[in-house]
């Protein structure tokens, strides 16, 4: 976070730096985390499960982020929260989320909570521990442990995970202070989150393809076939991807 207040003349690429300080942050943090998570997904679409992602609020953006474009894999669903994190804080409010088509033994979940304390991520967590399903957080796990609980379990979302992907946030998210203003400006634990997830995904698919298993990718549809390989892709995987609303 910027220990100083900006100067007017100094806001050109203020957020440019932030950002680039706070992806470095979490590519130092990562370092064993990242291919750990990698190697979860990998065996997870090796094996013909399905990645559910979940986030709330601007968290969902980058569960979304991976999600059904060109470079990213198909057996991957976004547990959708329609109401855009105004429930997130409501206890039973992602047990009702997850509860038409929970993620099961073989599959994973991805869950993003910048806090680590959303109601609506612990209990997703929680359900997808309980059917078996390996866990992976990305959060900012020094804002997590500083933070108060919010689910009466008590608990947070990097205790429920089996891999947590930090997100080195060194302070409160935004984290730009300008002289004469108050509030803070230009948060990037969304940026910052979407950018640890294609990595990971980046890695899973690369070691698929280094055991000779062709990872289910999108392809640009403006790509020449692209539209009917994506086509077949989600045939592939309709029966439990295709019950989501995006």
């Amino acid at each position: 976070m910027s220990a100083e207040p900006a100067t007017p003349a100094s806001t050109t690429r203020l957020y440019l730096d932030e950002l680039s300080a706070a992806l470095e942050r979490a590519r130092e943090a990562n370092a064993e985390s990242l291919p750990a998570a990698a190697r979860i997904i990998e065996s997870v679409v090796a094996g013909n499960g399905i990645v559910h992602a979940f986030g709330s609020g601007h968290s969902q953006l980058a569960a979304m982020e991976i999600s059904r474009r060109a470079g990213s894999i198909a057996a991957l669903r976004v547990l959708f929260d329609p109401t855009w994190g105004a429930a997130e804080h409501l206890e039973g409010y992602g047990e009702a989320l997850v509860a038409d088509a929970p993620p099961e033994s073989g599959d994973c979940l991805i869950a993003i909570s910048q806090s680590g304390t959303t109601c609506a991520a612990v209990e997703v967590a929680r359900r997808a521990r309980a059917a078996g399903a390996q866990v992976i957080a990305v959060t900012s796990l020094r804002s997590s442990r500083r933070a108060r609980p919010r689910h009466s379990s008590g608990l947070k979302l990097y205790q429920l995970a089996d891999v947590v992907l930090d997100d080195g946030a060194t302070g409160p998210d935004p984290g730009i202070c300008l002289p004469g203003l108050a509030e803070c400006v230009g948060p990037t634990s969304t940026v910052v989150a979407a950018a640890l997830l294609q990595e990971v995904v980046v890695e899973a698919v690369a070691g698929l393809t280094a055991r000779g298993i062709k990872a289910p990718v999108f392809r640009p549809n403006s790509q020449e076939g692209g539209r009917q390989h994506n086509d077949r892709l989600r045939a592939r995987y309709r029966q439990r991807i295709g019950r989501i609303v995006r």
